[in-house]
């Protein structure tokens, strides 16, 4: 029996681990040029559904003061020609700030009010919990609306303040 030994050069590895880097680095350089991102759509619907909600706060503010004193406003949505698509009653509480039952289920019907769409954005479902913090005083309370990968806001019915969405 022959035995056959190579003998490989030290030159001839760092040939190859220097080829291999080199096609590293080359892919790794065209992943980033070709890559394109795409913008998440559930979160842009989303964005999209927490801009029309703090637009009908502020809406629903105003005819509330218009039509005071009151505890119930008509809530008229319309489409971007300017026709009407839904009304939906929203309940005002005594600063002029649209309010519901202090539950969860009440955190849906301001959504469901000010939206005029179920709790569902781009086929997610959208949570709706209700917070308080009844050591601070008796309206340091609010709504978390969020995606359940963590996209979320809150609204304050006390103040009719609604936060920027966090990420």
């Amino acid at each position: 029996m022959k035995n056959t030994k190579k003998d490989t050069s030290p030159y001839l590895n760092i040939m190859k681990a220097s080829i291999a880097a080199v096609f590293a680095i080359a892919l790794g350089i065209m992943i980033n040029l070709f890559n394109t991102e795409e913008s998440n759509t559930t979160e842009t619907a989303f964005l999209k559904s927490a801009a029309r909600f703090k637009d009908h706060i502020i809406s629903a503010h105003w005819q509330w003061r218009v039509q005071q004193p009151t505890t119930m406003i008509m809530l008229i949505h319309y489409d971007a020609t300017g026709k009407e698509i839904n009304r939906k009653p929203v309940r005002m509480n005594h600063n002029g700030w649209p309010t519901a039952n202090m539950t969860d289920k009440g955190c849906e019907k301001v959504w469901t009010a000010l939206v005029a769409q179920p709790l569902n954005v781009d086929g997610f479902k959208v949570h709706a919990r209700f917070y308080s913090d009844l050591d601070e005083g008796e309206d340091n309370y609010w709504c978390r609306y969020s995606l359940s990968r963590g996209a979320h806001f809150d609204y304050y019915p006390a103040s009719g303040k609604a936060t920027d969405i966090e990420f």
